[in-house]
């Protein structure tokens, strides 16, 4: 015995700082979640700078090769950076209710990561591959996360400014990598310093943008998958939808010599229990006869919902004998279902079958067809009954 109750659930959506790391599709966080996400990675940025500064500071055989000057106000506008950034993530949490909160702090935290990203790469070499990596990634996973106004906004000016400097360094004004000294750019002794100044700059972006680009991609594929189980399911009873049906019924007849039966199910007397229970009840009724029919068919065997009150089943391999005994199974354990509305009324529900297979016909349309003059018949003679189209045709 099934026994359906009606509860009101109030559903309270609440997030706290925790559920950035919980399993939550991340395109689908608000754009202050993003935008925290955002702040951090900028954070951790300007931290591997302080560390590559510092490194550098304080080791005097590296001195050399770099513009310590530089290095000394690289590390000092890290500092700043830092705290700004970090700073930036206490009204994403703190205040997220508020309206200057949700519209002014993404599109300053873009501004501000993107001025940061300019300096460092201006310092480090416009078209140096940390620069290159570095603003292919953030671009490309600003694009998705964020809105695309607010990323070009950023990204237009950024890139000019970009180009001006390079521009400038070709005639000569502008020193190009001012952070590097240029007369010993190019030697050997600086080579793996300079390579390993490159890896250090790039591996924040790339280890946060990999990941990134990665989680984005799966919950892509998740999207996308699901997407297509529900295009073939009936969204109330989560049981194929008519389309479905349709396209595995066309395999099926498209298989040489594939024998299958049809069966068309229909609720009687469904219509009163919306008008006297109410719509909510009735979809309750559905949803669990859509159940009960998934408990008494076989694994190979499909249920579909092939319209307002009205089931399809698919047999595979089924002779009408056979598609009899299954109906009847589902017509006994259907009528054994009892419902309890709010004000504790009770009602149980009967189902009429009707039946025909690929043997009667040749095209599926002609064995739905049959299976629904086989319904009607159940219906004309008084209903909650089994009914196969060849024993009408041989009466």
């Amino acid at each position: 015995m099934i026994k359906i109750r009606f509860k009101d659930l109030a559903n309270t959506e609440k997030w706290n700082f925790s559920q950035l790391w919980e399993h939550e599709p991340l395109i689908n966080w608000n754009m202050l979640r993003k935008t925290i996400l955002l702040l951090i990675l900028a954070s951790l940025m300007s931290l591997f700078g302080i560390i590559w500064d510092s490194f550098v500071l304080l080791n005097s055989a590296t001195w050399q090769w770099v513009n310590l000057p530089l290095v000394r106000s690289k590390l000092w506008t890290n500092l700043i950076m830092l705290c700004v950034f970090l700073s930036m993530i206490i009204p994403c949490y703190f205040y997220k209710d508020k309206k200057w909160v949700q519209n002014i702090i993404p599109i300053l935290s873009v501004q501000v990561f993107t001025v940061l990203l300019c300096h460092t790469g201006y310092l480090i070499g416009s078209f140096s591959p940390a620069t290159m990596v570095a603003y292919v990634s953030v671009v490309g996973v600003g694009l998705v996360l964020f809105d695309r106004r607010m990323i070009y906004c950023a990204l237009v000016p950024a890139t000019i400014a970009l180009l001006f400097c390079s521009f400038l360094s070709i005639c000569g004004i502008l020193t190009y990598a001012p952070i590097f000294k240029p007369e010993v750019l190019n030697q050997a002794q600086m080579h793996p310093f300079w390579v390993g100044s490159m890896f250090f700059f790039l591996l924040p972006i790339l280890i946060a943008c990999l990941y990134l680009f990665e989680s984005l991609l799966t919950q892509w594929r998740t999207r996308e998958t699901a997407i297509q189980v529900l295009s073939r399911l009936d969204p109330l009873t989560n049981v194929m939808n008519r389309r479905s049906i349709s396209n595995h019924l066309e395999k099926l007849y498209q298989q040489p010599d594939q024998l299958y039966s049809v069966v068309l199910l229909d609720l009687d007397h469904f219509k009163s229990i919306n008008d006297h229970f109410g719509h909510n009840m009735g979809d309750q009724v559905l949803v669990q006869v859509a159940k009960c029919l998934s408990d008494n068919i076989r694994d190979q065997d499909m249920i579909g919902r092939f319209g307002g009150e009205e089931f399809i089943l698919l047999l595979p391999n089924t002779t009408t004998p056979h598609a009899q005994n299954v109906a009847e199974r589902c017509r006994m354990a259907i009528s054994q279902l009892i419902f309890t509305t709010e004000d504790h009324q009770e009602f149980s529900v009967s189902a009429s079958f009707g039946i025909s297979s690929s043997l009667s016909a040749d095209e599926p349309h002609l064995v739905i067809s049959q299976a629904d003059q086989a319904l009607y018949a159940v219906k004309a003679a008084g209903r909650n009954q089994v009914k196969i189209f060849t024993d009408l045709v041989a009466n």
